[in-house]
Order: structure tokens, then sequence, then C-alpha cells
């Protein structure tokens, strides 16, 4: 199942459903029994009215025995059922698996797999097509009528099951993979990024070609007014706000939003999440304005670039717990927050700022930066390894590359608080002569980047 570019939509509500959509065990098998149905109605009429049976090409399906058939797809039926028992056990121990290993945020990402989603929905369907298929015959039994071709398609159905289940078998060894883990939510992470950045740059281009015809303005009444506060009328992380709707009510009523919050915060009841500097506003205005504001019981990566750097960590930080004791997940993880970071150099953060379709500032809110998500990526990691000399070397490694893509003052300012920070924790141990010699050999070299910067 393709990922529909989240750039593409532009209602929150919309972004939640189909979020909560492909992270669900419902929708694709739903969907799936549903085309089979339909399919297996339309092969029955097929076989009711076609005449198939007159050609000679086609007798082959039409002459079997009416009782060895209904045997065969009752066989076929309770087997299946069988076979759906045992992939549900595997998902079930993939799942426990995720939870225990990697954290229960982890769950989602095996549920989000739409691999997993189609065997279920096949197998299903298949159970299903027999039943309808032995039960929507009339004269099945008696053997004046016998659907040949909505019999082989139960065949075929089967067969293509049998080899579904030997991949479902090989997916799901190579998803429990540390590795393969890691992997998918560092490949979800740079999807996260790019879509919210994608969504986020073609809005602000938008505004700055209409911005051109008419000066801007940063705010319609005086900064020593008094300014309305919205507090939040109930508690849950942000999941989405819709700054296009938000933008257009403030255009309305000729108005400046100030957004105190970004999405993935958590907000209590009577926060306040948003100060405008219109005096007062119409009820209708206000439930609109909170209607904007997509709160829930959990984080979601919606419009949450963080989302995907903390499963990383935490994956990173459950690997050097003594229960698991796993320095190599641990370093895989930081392998790919570095590239994370890496790429983060390369790119231009939003401003934070949305505009009227006469290019009047209307909102401004809250963006994530380099410096913060770099650090969600590396502070967390360094506080708890400080027993395990591999993976701070592993993280003085990452510094190194990140310094050599480095070409913002916020990027020289994070290499040298995280070169300042590891440099000091490894102070604190006692090390012998050749891991001194390691770890001077990486701060030398990233010493020298930091003076030629």
């Amino acid at each position: 199942m393709n990922q529909l570019p989240l750039s593409t939509i532009k209602n929150t509500s919309i972004l939640k459903a189909y979020d909560t959509i492909k992270t669900s065990f419902w929708f694709t098998p739903c969907l799936i029994l549903s085309l089979t149905i339909l399919g297996c109605l339309t092969l029955l009429l097929i076989d009711l009215y076609a005449g198939l049976d007159t050609l000679p090409w086609l007798t082959f399906l039409y002459h079997a025995s009416a009782e060895i058939t209904r045997d065969l797809l009752t066989t076929v039926a309770s087997s299946v059922m069988t076979v759906v028992s045992i992939t549900f056990s595997i998902t079930i121990v993939a799942l426990t698996n995720a939870s225990s290993q990697f954290g229960p945020r982890l769950i989602r990402n095996f549920m989000e797999d739409s691999s997993t989603q189609i065997v279920l929905g096949v197998f299903i369907s298949l159970f299903v097509y027999c039943l309808i298929l032995v039960r929507m015959t009339d004269d099945f039994a008696g053997g004046a009528f016998l659907p040949g071709l909505t019999i082989a398609g139960a065949i075929a159905m089967t067969l293509f099951g049998i080899l579904l289940l030997i991949y479902f078998i090989h997916h799901v060894s190579l998803n429990l993979q540390s590795d393969s883990v890691i992997d998918n939510v560092y490949s979800e992470l740079q999807s996260s990024i790019k879509q919210i950045f994608k969504q986020q740059k073609e809005e602000e281009d938008a505004d700055s070609s209409t911005s051109q015809k008419q000066p801007q303005r940063t705010k319609t009444a005086d900064k020593t007014r008094q300014q309305f506060q919205f507090q939040s009328q109930s508690c849950g992380y942000i999941q989405a706000i819709n700054y296009a709707d938000l933008t257009h009510v403030m255009s309305k009523l000729d108005g400046h939003l100030d957004i105190l919050v970004n999405p993935g915060d958590f907000v209590v009841k009577r926060m306040v999440i948003m100060t405008s500097d219109i005096e007062a506003f119409s009820e209708e205005d206000r439930q609109t304005l909170h209607e904007c504001f997509t709160l829930g019981p959990k984080r979601t990566p919606i419009q949450d670039p963080e989302f995907a750097v903390h499963q990383l960590v935490e994956i990173a930080l459950r690997a050097l717990s003594p229960g698991i004791n796993d320095p190599y997940s641990a370093i895989a993880c930081i392998d790919k927050l570095t590239a994370a970071v890496c790429d983060l150099t390369q790119k231009s953060f939003p401003e934070g700022i949305t505009y009227d379709e006469s290019g009047v500032e209307r909102v401004t809110y809250k963006t994530t930066s380099f410096e913060n998500l770099a650090n969600i990526a590396f502070n967390q990691i360094r506080q708890y390894s400080q027993s395990c000399l591999a993976v701070q070397l592993r993280q003085l490694e990452g510094v190194i590359r990140i310094a050599e893509q480095a070409n913002h003052s916020t990027h020289w300012s994070f290499v040298c608080h995280q070169k300042l920070m590891l440099e000091h924790g490894l102070e604190q141990q006692q090390l012998v002569d050749l891991d001194k010699q390691e770890v001077s050999t990486r701060l030398k070299t990233l010493n020298e980047l930091t003076e030629r910067a």
C-alpha cells in the first residue's frame, strides 16, 4: 500500500483520519473482504448467465463432482481459518517482541505495515469466499448448477494464499531484526520531515509570491494593546494544526494571531495556546479557531518531525538498559540519527509565518529548529551512555560527520556544544592508554574542523 503524500492534504481532520486508518488492522482487511465478496458475486452471475459451460475450452471447469467440490471448499475454508489463527499468533508475537525490546510506541510501526494488513485481509476473504460459494448456490448439491469459474477463483486464491503465507513468515522474520526495525523508523523519519517541510515551504512560497505585490504588515494593532488569550478547552497532545483555516479567520477579522504551541506539545485544560491583537471574538469565531487544533491521547507524525527522532532515541536507550544490554543496536541508531542530522544541515527551515491573499501577515507559529532536532537526537543517548565507551566514540564520529557538512552558525553551535559535553563525560572516566588514544584522535579531528570553521 503506497502512502498518500501528506503534503497534498490540507484538512487536519482528514490527516488524522488517514493516520488512524493506515495504522489500523481493520481497514485494509475490510476493504479486501468487500472486494472479494463483490468479486465472488460477480463470478457467480457470470456462471449463471454467461453460458461459459458451452465453450469447449472451458468445459473442464464444469465437469466436476458437486459433492467432491463442496467437500473441497469446506476443507479449504476450515484450513484457512487455521492459517488465519496462525497468522494472528505470529502478528501478536511480533507486537509483543516489539513492545518489550524496542518500546511500546514502536507497535505503531508494526501495525502500519501494509504486508501484515494485506495477509490478514486475504486469508479472511478466502474463508468468506468459500462460505459464500457453498451457501449461495441453491442447486449446488444436486449438481444442477456448478459454478466452475467461481470455483476456479477459489482454487486460485488458495494457491495465492499459500505463497502469501510463505512470504509473510519471511517478512516477519526480517522485520523482527533490530537493524530492520531501526531502518524502517529512519525511513519514516526521512519521509515525515520531507513531507512536513514540503507542505510548509509550499505555503510560504505561495505567500511570498503574493506578498511581493503588496507590502506586508506585521500586526494590525498596536503592540501595547492588551492581547486576547485563547485557552485550551481540553487536554492532550497536539496532533495537527490547521494553519490555513486560522489564516482565513484572521484575514476575515483583520487581525493577527500568535500560536504558542507546537504539534507534539502536551497541553492541559485552560492553558494559553494562542494570543491575538483583536480584543474580542464572537463565540462562533472562537469555536472555529479552537477546532483548528486537533488533540489526541498520543503523539503522531502528522505534523511532528520530532516523533520519529524520539522513536530512534527510545530504541537506543532501551538497547543501553541493563536488561537488554545491546550496544550494537544503540550504535545503529546513532548512525541513522547522524545521517538524519546531516540531511538537516542542507535544509532551509520554515519561517513560521502565514499570510493572507493580500500579502498581510496573519499567523505566527512556532517551528522546529535544527538545534532542537539535533539535540533531541544526541542528548539523551549521550547522557545514558556514560558507561559504554563504544557508543560515546560513535557519537564523536557522528559529530565529526555533521561538522564536515555544517554550513551555518546554528550547525557549529550544536557541534561545539556536543563536543564539549562528550569531552567532559570522557574526562570523568578512567581509560586505558589505547582508549585514550582513540578518544584523542577523534577529538583532534573535531577540533581541526571547528577551528577551520
